[in-house]
């Protein structure tokens, strides 16, 4: 029996600052531009003028006056920001991964949808998608986040009938690396494809450019191990128990592009990540999966779609 994979990453995103996420919260916030900061002129002077170059009008004072000494004024001197400084940030950051799970997460106050589209699923010419929603807890930088997941697939046949709950546990380190493990599919009901996989992965960003804003300025390589979809096709159809590599490398086109190539464990996928808006958190994600012919009947197009909230204020 042939394994039939779906979409699972669909481009979900959940926080207006910048968050790529797929459909079970296999990405966190991969917008590194600095804070907006507020721009003052930055003012030299002293509070009193210096002993020695004011002259003194007290009684016994035993300071020289100076007679050609002009008052000292105090100087505007602009201040230079830094690259991108002061500029709003985008309320999305394209995807870091299309199909496979990355080392970062969704945390506490973020919530998104997400849509997952092929135009036909392996070994057949019939057409499906896969819904989701996700949801993060905790903080990854001061202890560990949460991400749960729930996709309902065969949306073409009887929807909702069909599903998958995911869990992943996620934590941010230093210099960029972030490492997360999950299980995909943790709990099952009704007739899914992929079973349950267990996997781990560790995600790093490399700042390319001073300026995240420029092209060619990031790229973020994400590399793991998992059993289950993450097996081989021969392995899954021979019922080896093993594990499999999988591995995901996204280069900043520019600010609001992605490009990404990666290795889902059977085959080849390529494809754009794109938040298309600046003020809208939505992000969407074109691909080519199943291109070198080692796994699946030939090359499939897959979209994903995702939208994502903030209630983290409330």
């Amino acid at each position: 029996m042939k394994l039939i994979l779906t979409p699972i990453a669909i481009a979900v995103m959940f926080c207006p600052r910048a968050i790529a996420i797929p459909l079970d919260l296999e990405r966190e916030r991969e917008h590194f531009d600095p804070e907006p900061i507020s721009i003052q002129p930055l003012r030299i002077g002293q509070a009193t003028p210096p002993p020695d170059s004011t002259p003194s009008s007290s009684p016994g004072s035993l300071h020289r006056k100076q007679g050609n000494e002009q008052r000292f004024q105090p100087q505007r001197v602009p201040f230079r920001p830094r690259p991108n400084q002061g500029k709003p940030s985008a309320a999305a950051s394209p995807g870091i991964t299309i199909m496979n799970p990355s080392g970062y997460g969704a945390s506490w106050g973020t919530l998104g949808i997400g849509l997952g589209l092929q135009e036909r699923t392996r070994f057949t010419e019939d057409a499906d998608g896969v819904m989701g929603i996700g949801m993060g807890f905790g903080d990854p930088r001061k202890n560990v986040g949460v991400a749960l997941g729930v996709t309902v697939t065969d949306l073409w046949g009887d929807a909702f009938e069909d599903g998958t709950l995911s869990i992943k546990l996620h934590r941010r380190l230093p210099a960029d690396f972030s490492v997360a493990a999950g299980v995909q599919g943790a709990v099952r009901w009704g007739e899914t494809d992929g079973g349950s996989s267990v996997y781990g992965v560790v995600s790093r960003r490399f700042a390319l450019q001073e300026d995240p804003s420029k092209p060619l300025s990031q790229l973020f390589l994400s590399v793991g191990v998992g059993g289950g979809q993450y097996r081989t096709e021969d392995q899954i159809d021979d019922g080896v128990d093993t594990v499999g590599l999988f591995g995901s490398a996204a280069l900043r086109l520019y600010e609001p592009v992605n490009a990404v190539v990666e290795w889902t464990g059977q085959d080849l996928t390529v494809g754009l990540s794109i938040a298309p808006f600046r003020n809208v958190p939505i992000v969407i994600s074109p691909a080519l999966t199943d291109i070198t012919g080692s796994a699946g009947d030939g090359t499939r197009f897959i979209l994903g779609i995702g939208y994502g909230f903030s209630f983290d204020r409330f």
